[in-house]
C-alpha cells in the first residue's frame, strides 16, 4: 500500500474518531425567581419568540420552557412568585447555571418583600453559580432604579453569601425590549465566555476636544441633523456632574425621547467615550448593545488621533463629516445608519 493511500486511510479514520468524540451541545439551565407579577413568565416569551404578547397568566407552582438564544440551547424553569410556592424554589436553584432574580422595579414598595426572599433562597443556588437581578418594567417606572436598588440590595454581601462567578444588576422592560438583550448577552457572555457584539444601528456620531469641549467633527450633515452638536457636550458634562455628586460614579449614556409621527417605539440614546484627548458621542437607539457602542466609540478615538497627526494643518479643528461617514460604512457596515433624526428631540 502507498505511503500516499494509508495517510489517506489514517486521516478518513481520525475524520470518524472526531465525529464520534465531538461534544454534543450542552443545554444551559436557568432558573427565574421573584415575586409574583414581577414579568418572570412575559421575558420567557420575548426570549423564545423575540416579541412581547401582552399580558402573560399567572405562574402557578412551575413552568418548563425550551428556547434558543444566540446559538445557546436553555431550559428554563420558570417558578410561582407566591410566598405559598417559595418552598419548592430550592430545588431548582441548585440545577441552574444562572439565576435570574425579577424585581418589579416601578413598584419600589416590593423591594424589602423581594430582598427578603432573594438572600432566603441564596444558600440554595450553587456555588461558582452566576446571578442576574433584572429589574423589570423600566417602561413604568417613574423614579430612578439604580438609586432604589443599590439601596435595597447590597451586592457585595449578594457576593459573599452566595459565593458566585458573577453577579449584576440590569435595568430593563420586557415590554419594550429596553435593555433587555444587553443583560441576557451579558449572560451568555459569562456563561460561555465569548464576546457578543451585536449589531446596532448608529444614526450619528459627534467627536469633541475633551478639555475644551469644542467640536472636531460630527457624521452628519447640518441639514439633516435637528439638534445642536455643540450643546450635546455640555448636556453631558451638566448630567455627569450631577450623577458623580448624587452617586459618586458618572454617567456614559442619557436616553432621549422621540416626539412627533414617528411610529417607531424606540428611543434614541447618546453613548459618551471620553479620553483626555478626544471625546466621541454616539446616536444609537434604546436598546442597542452598550459594549458594541463602546468599542465603536473608542475606534473613531484612535481614528481620530490618526487623523489629526497626518494633517498637515493640525490648527484645523475639524474633520469633514465625508470622511467620518466613509471609516464607518468600511469599518462598520451593518451598523452605521444615515438616517434622518428629524422625529427626535435633543
Amino acid at each position: 500500500m502507498s505511503l500516499l493511500r494509508r495517510l489517506f486511510r489514517r486521516s478518513e479514520k481520525d475524520a470518524e474518531k472526531t465525529q464520534v468524540t465531538k461534544k454534543p451541545d450542552v443545554t444551559k439551565l436557568v432558573t427565574f425567581i421573584g415575586l409574583g407579577f414581577a414579568g418572570k413568565t412575559t421575558m420567557l416569551q420575548r426570549l423564545r419568540t423575540g416579541e412581547f404578547h401582552g399580558q402573560s397568566a399567572r405562574t402557578m407552582g412551575l413552568n418548563v420552557d425550551h428556547f434558543t438564544y444566540r446559538d445557546v440551547k436553555f431550559q428554563a424553569f420558570d417558578l410561582g412568585g407566591q410566598e405559598s410556592f417559595h418552598m419548592i424554589w430550592g430545588d431548582y436553584l441548585r440545577l441552574a447555571s444562572a439565576v435570574v432574580f425579577v424585581v418589579d422595579c416601578s413598584n419600589p414598595e416590593t423591594f424589602e418583600d423581594s430582598k427578603a426572599a432573594l438572600y432566603k433562597a441564596l444558600p440554595s443556588i450553587k456555588p461558582n453559580g452566576i446571578l442576574m437581578l433584572a429589574a423589570n418594567k423600566a417602561d413604568l417606572s417613574g423614579v430612578d432604579p439604580y438609586v432604589l436598588l443599590l439601596q435595597h440590595f447590597d451586592l457585595y454581601e449578594i457576593q459573599q453569601l452566595g459565593r458566585f462567578k458573577a453577579v449584576n444588576i440590569f435595568h430593563m422592560s420586557a415590554k419594550s425590549g429596553v435593555n433587555f438583550y444587553q443583560a441576557f448577552d451579558w449572560l451568555i457572555e459569562t456563561l460561555t465566555g465569548e464576546i457578543i457584539l451585536p449589531q446596532i444601528k448608529v444614526h450619528n456620531v459627534c467627536i469633541y476636544q475633551t478639555e475644551s469641549g469644542l467640536l472636531v467633527g460630527t457624521s452628519a450633515k447640518e441639514d439633516e441633523i435637528s439638534y445642536d452638536p455643540s450643546m450635546l457636550t455640555s448636556m453631558f458634562t451638566a448630567v455627569n456632574t450631577f450623577a458623580q455628586a448624587s452617586l459618586g460614579a458618572g454617567v456614559r449614556e442619557i436616553l432621549m425621547k422621540r416626539t412627533g409621527d414617528s411610529e417607531i417605539d424606540e428611543n434614541y440614546k447618546l453613548v459618551r467615550v471620553e479620553e483626555s484627548d478626544f471625546s466621541v458621542i454616539l446616536i444609537v437607539d434604546e436598546s442597542d448593545s452598550m459594549r458594541k457602542s463602546l468599542k465603536i466609540g473608542k475606534d473613531l478615538l484612535t481614528w481620530t488621533r490618526l487623523q489629526r497627526s497626518s494633517s498637515n494643518h493640525l490648527e484645523i479643528e475639524t474633520i469633514d463629516e465625508m470622511e467620518i461617514q466613509i471609516y464607518l460604512k468600511l469599518k462598520y457596515p451593518d451598523d452605521f445608519q444615515t438616517l434622518s433624526l428629524s422625529s427626535a428631540q435633543y
